[in-house]
């Protein structure tokens, strides 16, 4: 074998090697990059599927039956639940609403 020829069969293994690594670069690359897309995806779709948290342990709150009046623009409020059973009164307009029915002592 001549040296011409074995430097066109060295050329030729130069090229397929660089080929090669053409076409295997990119598609590293491309695989990488949809592996890196599923898991954001997967970690955003679990994030909504949480279950909803489960309810506060039973006698912490306890069931009332209040209505409460604003004396400045006259929001009237129902309250069903409570830490205790006489609970303070809620804020509107920076000031306490006005307690004007009590549903259990009626």
């Amino acid at each position: 074998m001549s040296y011409t020829q074995r430097y066109a069969v060295a050329r030729i293994g130069v090229s397929a090697t660089v080929e090669l690594v053409d076409l295997v670069v990119p598609l590293i690359g491309s695989l990488l990059f949809i592996y890196v897309v599923y898991r954001i995806g997967l970690k955003l779709m679990l994030g909504f599927s949480r279950p909803v948290p489960a309810p506060p342990p039973a006698g912490e709150l306890r069931k009332v039956r209040l209505t409460y009046l604003c004396t400045l623009c006259g929001t009237e409020v129902r309250m069903t639940r409570s830490p205790n059973s006489e609970p303070q009164a809620p804020k509107c307009c920076m000031e306490e609403m006005e307690l004007i029915r009590d549903h259990d002592n009626d």
